[in-house]
């Protein structure tokens, strides 16, 4: 919302980005998963960076960036603030980065938000490392405590406009 203010535009170029990265990015990635409703609906997804694959080829960039033309010209200038503190505060150790999980409105509180979460969480397992996110909203972090992330530290993006870092270490034993 402080990206693209305008409900209307922001939502066409959700749609946009979250289709061109499924596509470009998370497809070959083999880390996206997706929950549809009883109705054949999507209820959300989930979009996870295995470890060692955040850095984008030319390509999926391209995916990423397209989307947001031409609505996004004015705002070039706080996506780069905003990216640049993102990955400067990313963790050094090898981790699963949770990108994005995303449930509909009418979908949450139906059990799509954990449901989404457990493919990555059980690959990080597997892996024998942690797990990372971003979250805009104070309200989500309850819900990934649940999961075993720990707030790291809160930012903020500019004044008002806060950004909570949360890591889920690596499993013991």
């Amino acid at each position: 919302m402080w990206l693209l203010a305008d409900d209307r535009v922001r939502a066409r170029v959700e749609r946009r980005q979250y289709r061109a990265l499924v596509k470009h990015v998370f497809v070959p990635r083999k880390s996206g998963w997706v929950a549809n409703r009883p109705d054949g609906e999507a209820a959300g997804a989930a979009l996870w960076y295995p470890p060692g694959t955040k850095e984008h080829n030319f390509r999926e960039s391209m995916a990423e960036s397209l989307p947001f033309l031409p609505a996004g010209i004015p705002h070039l200038g706080k996506a780069s603030r905003l990216q640049n503190l993102i990955t400067s505060n990313w963790p050094k150790e090898e981790h699963w980065y949770l990108s994005v999980l995303s449930v509909s409105p009418e979908s949450q509180g139906k059990g799509y938000g954990s449901a989404l979460l457990q493919p990555g969480l059980d690959a990080a397992d597997r892996d024998g490392i942690g797990c990372w996110l971003e979250t805009q909203r104070k309200s989500n972090l309850p819900f990934y405590s649940q999961f075993g992330f720990q707030l790291l530290r809160k930012l903020e993006v500019e004044p008002g406009v806060p950004l909570w870092l949360m890591w889920r270490p690596p499993p013991t034993g």
